[in-house]
């Protein structure tokens, strides 16, 4: 198994936050691979390409979103052109207090040279009525 897919994986992963919080959808759908599954709850999506992959910035905002951080981040299993990447992630409003905290699971592949995330789904999730981390 390759250490450098584990880092590309890591990469890939980053990549998709940063264009998250960039509020970019055309670099977040850049920085998948398709199909792309979303599993969650009450849903499980296929997009078979980058204009099947929604915007999900309208309801992020209504819920008080500003941006996500990747806490922490785990290559739980990797081959030469996939893994599984284990995310504990915060999400915070404008003025930082975070209100969510939660971890996700990535699958990331290799498609043509090209890393991207092409599954995901979330695990257990935690509400935060203020910034344990300040308490």
């Amino acid at each position: 198994m390759s250490e450098d897919a584990a880092e590309a994986a890591r990469a890939a992963v980053q990549a998709f936050y940063d264009a998250w919080n960039a509020g970019d959808i055309e670099a977040v759908r850049a920085t998948l691979n398709y199909p792309h599954v979303t599993w969650g709850p009450g849903e499980a999506a296929v997009r078979n390409g980058p204009d099947e992959f929604e915007s999900p910035y309208d309801r992020l905002r209504g819920e008080g979103w500003h941006h996500s951080t990747i806490d922490s981040s785990t290559v739980i299993w990797h081959t030469a052109d996939r893994a599984l990447c284990e995310i504990e992630y915060g999400r915070f409003r404008e003025d930082g207090t975070r209100y969510r905290s939660g971890n996700m699971i990535y699958g990331v592949t290799e498609q043509d040279g090209h890393w991207g995330i092409q599954f995901r789904t979330r695990g257990a999730v935690t509400l935060w009525d203020e910034d344990p981390k300040s308490t």
